[in-house]
């Protein structure tokens, strides 16, 4: 009977191991893009990689039309080559508090110098195409509470036409309720779709969707290889934008904070003009959204309500000029935000950097690495050259 049993049990374990090893094969031979997970183990590939959530005034027609004709048709198939994952930054926890370790200044500056050169690679060397289906879902959120009864023919008119509006019954449409559209229609695009990361933009924002989408896929394949380096640590969850900690608090004018009282400047948070989320912090600010105080400017209120959090991997990127006045265009620049309509269409015709001369001024942005080793008054003082 023991040795009955002994072999039992050598039969098992020589079962268990070639399945192990035929799981971990396909494993590594994973070529999707991978899903949206809360733990170490693999979920299903959800339907839609990128969600993109466009929040647009009701009478800003002209501006959804020349998105729709222009930087919402990049990726659809997607065509680059594979960003190469070795370029991907891929953050850890510390040894003593199990905080994120942020990109240091060299390092942010070294990935963007890696992404210019692979971009004119590109140019000089272009490679086999290639056609990938990643699948992106775009969404312009609008308010229709109150809205006038010619307005709401005409937007009724549009969705019949397009149906890619989110509309939002319960939402009067006014800069003062920004804070509450953005948790609105995060809770919408929840409801009704499986997602793995979300961008959220303004009708006035240009996407370089292609890249952006590429560069996104490599992160999350990454992830997916990375998982298990994390053991019984969270996994990342992806905030990425253009960071910044020294903002001070408004006191007048549309901006007004009067409920702000946490310090003298915002909490570190990144510029409205579009920012990307991983699925489970949408979540987790709609799940808590009954606890959550509402500040005037979406973009402060995200950067609040996601800082306690030690699984936040905060990307700061100067490839987003998301602020509220453009800078110096870039060709690198990957989200460029003020942007007419004509401008759209001049950046989707191949100029890069015809919108120059609209957006020129004495008051130039300049743009800067973050600094995550300094106090927030000092973070932003190391400027890209």
């Amino acid at each position: 009977m023991r040795r009955q049993n002994n072999l039992v049990t050598l039969f098992t374990a020589i079962t268990a191991f070639f399945f192990g090893s035929f799981i971990t094969k396909i494993l590594n031979s994973v070529d999707k893009c991978p899903a949206n997970r809360s733990g170490s183990k693999l979920e299903p590939h959800p339907d839609i990689f990128l969600v993109v959530l466009i929040l647009s005034a009701p009478s800003n027609v002209e501006h959804r039309d020349a998105m729709r004709e222009t930087w919402l048709r990049l990726g659809q198939p997607l065509q680059l080559p594979y960003y190469p994952e070795e370029q991907v930054y891929m953050p850890a926890y510390d040894q003593r508090g199990g905080h994120l370790q942020m990109e240091m200044v060299t390092q942010q500056a070294t990935r963007l110098r890696e992404f210019i050169n692979w971009q004119e690679k590109l140019l000089q060397h272009p490679p086999p195409v290639t056609q990938r289906k990643i699948i992106v879902k775009h969404l312009f959120a609008i308010g229709t509470q109150q809205m006038p009864s010619n307005l709401r023919d005409q937007i009724q008119s549009e969705q019949k036409q397009h149906k890619d509006l989110l509309l939002l019954p319960h939402l009067h449409e006014s800069y003062r309720n920004l804070t509450g559209k953005l948790l609105q229609a995060i809770e919408g695009v929840i409801q009704q779709y499986d997602f793995s990361y979300l961008i959220k933009v303004d009708d006035d924002t240009y996407v370089k969707l292609d890249h952006l989408l590429n560069e996104l896929v490599s992160y999350d394949r990454k992830l997916l290889r990375k998982t298990m380096d994390y053991g019984s640590e969270p996994l990342p969850q992806l905030y990425w934008g253009y960071f910044n900690g020294r903002a001070n608090i408004k006191t007048k004018g549309q901006w007004k904070e009067p409920n702000y009282v946490l310090g003298k400047n915002y909490i570190t948070y990144a510029l409205g003009g579009g920012y990307v989320l991983s699925r489970k912090l949408c979540e987790h600010v709609v799940n808590n959204s009954h606890l959550l105080s509402h500040y005037t400017s979406e973009d402060v209120s995200m950067g609040t309500w996601l800082a306690p959090l030690r699984n936040v991997y905060r990307w700061h990127d100067p490839r987003f000029d998301t602020a509220y006045m453009a800078r110096k265009c870039q060709s690198y620049h990957l989200v460029l935000h003020k942007r007419t309509p004509q401008m759209m269409r001049d950046l989707y015709g191949g100029n890069l950097c015809a919108p120059e001369k609209n957006v020129m001024g004495a008051n130039r942005l300049l743009e800067y690495y973050y600094d995550w080793t300094r106090t927030s008054d000092k973070c932003c003082d190391s400027l890209v050259v």
